[in-house]
Parts: structure tokens; sequence; C-alpha cells
């Protein structure tokens, strides 16, 4: 399962998610949407407001969730 997440350097909530998912073992692929503006102005008209945006296993949200990130892992 894919796992991508959204995110700019500066933004505190997108490192916890990167730092735990490593912590699981779980691949990631990171897109910096201070870079990408083309994944930027996707998010933005598919309107998130909110970072990081997690895409992983059919389901996208916003922000650090810990529970969500534990059932991906396999443990929740």
């Amino acid at each position: 399962m894919p796992i991508t997440v959204y995110g700019t350097p500066a933004c505190r909530q997108c490192t916890a998610t990167t730092r735990k998912l490593g912590q699981l073992g779980l691949a990631y692929r990171y897109v910096d949407i201070s870079i990408d503006t083309d994944a930027a102005c996707r998010l933005q008209t598919e309107g998130h407001r909110a970072l990081p945006v997690v895409e992983a296993d059919g389901e996208v949200w916003t922000g650090y969730q810990p529970g969500l990130l534990q059932k991906l892992g396999g443990a929740g």
C-alpha cells in the first residue's frame, strides 16, 4: 500500500507524521509542497487547508493522526 505525505519542512505535524511512519517501519513518499507547486495547487483545489495531507490505503486525512498511522502499521 503506497503512502504519500504532503508537507513542508517547517511543519511540526509533518515531521511528527514522517517520524512515526519511520518508527513503524513503513515506507512512504514525501512531497514537499513548498517545492512541488503542482501538488500544492492540487491539494488546495481539493479543499485541504492543513498539513500534512496523508494519502494511504484509499484514505486521505490531514494533520498528525497517530491512531490512523498505527492502523497502517498493523497495530491498532
